[in-house]
């Protein structure tokens, strides 16, 4: 038996005989004439070197040989479809992966949403999800190592491309214990001398300079005494009694034993969170992701 590169047509002729049993029967089904099918089915059996079929001038019948290679070309035939399928499904955005970054306080408003309804609608699309500081996600983003971010804007980069998903005001995170704490109406004013919490400038440029620069116009400059890399840390230090901490409203989702939030009355910064691509040609998945994210926000199917 030689080895030899079986064209699909092969193996699509061979089924239609092996399963009418009948050359005439099955040269309609494939829409040709007889005698060309006979022909390649002739060569199909010398290519493999073993006959497929006991022909009579009464009835065709599978040789032992003809019944394994019916298996086997029928595995061929669906796996064959199976990859044309797969094709057509990664041309709709249905199928393969993607790689996302996003910032901490992202997960406690519109990324589990998104994240949940996109699977939903595309479960054979692989995701990834990595938590990085926004620096680390726009360079991340240049080097093609993540497909998409979530960070904190603005940014000043024409090659990103964003999309705003949510604008939200900073409140105030207090040690349960705070005098201030049982006070109904707070002014950042009454807290220039309170210990600040805060996270490095490195690990969130935007949203670190909208709190100082909210502290600035209260009329005073923070004292820095206390930094965190992540919220997480941030709210254990707090609720440690260490200092207070201005953080996105969304992390109000958090809730953190020891810790109260409080809405101030100043106007503080409007913080937004964005969904970053490279700027140009999208892939169908991340275009599907994005349309599926704009949704969930525009219907604000998070708490």
């Amino acid at each position: 038996m030689s080895l030899f590169p079986m064209e699909l047509r092969h193996a699509r002729y061979f089924i239609a005989v092996a399963e009418e049993l009948h050359f005439g029967r099955a040269a309609k089904r494939l829409h040709m004439a007889q005698p060309p099918l006979s022909h390649q089915i002739r060569e199909l059996e010398e290519e493999l070197g073993v006959s497929l079929f006991k022909r009579t001038s009464r009835r065709v019948e599978l040789t032992a040989h003809g019944q394994l290679f019916f298996k086997e070309a029928q595995a061929l035939l669906e796996q064959a479809q199976r990859a044309v399928e797969v094709m057509k499904a990664s041309l709709r955005g249905e199928h393969g992966s993607i790689v996302l970054g996003f910032v901490t306080s992202a997960c406690y408003s519109v990324l589990t949403p998104i994240l949940r309804e996109f699977h939903l609608r595309y479960p054979q699309v692989e995701i990834r999800c990595r938590e990085m500081p926004p620096v680390v996600q726009l360079e991340s983003l240049h080097r093609g190592a993540i497909d998409v971010g979530f960070l904190r804007t603005p940014i000043c980069d024409n090659s990103i491309q964003v999309h705003s998903l949510l604008r939200e005001w900073l409140v105030l995170a207090l040690p349960v214990d705070h005098p201030a704490a049982a006070k109904s109406e707070l002014h950042l004013r009454d807290f220039t001398t309170e210990p600040l919490v805060l996270f490095a400038r490195a690990q969130g440029p935007a949203l670190y300079d909208q709190i100082i620069d909210t502290c600035r116009k209260a009329g005073f400059n923070p004292r820095l005494t206390q930094v965190a890399n992540e919220m997480q840390s941030m709210l254990g230090l707090v609720a440690a009694g260490l200092g207070v901490s201005l953080v996105p409203s969304s992390i109000q989702n958090l809730q953190r034993p020891g810790v109260v939030y409080r809405t101030l009355a100043d106007e503080t910064a409007e913080i937004e969170l964005s969904l970053a691509l490279r700027a140009g040609d999208l892939t169908a998945v991340q275009e599907s992701f994005v349309g599926v994210a704009l949704e969930v926000v525009a219907q604000r199917q998070w708490g």
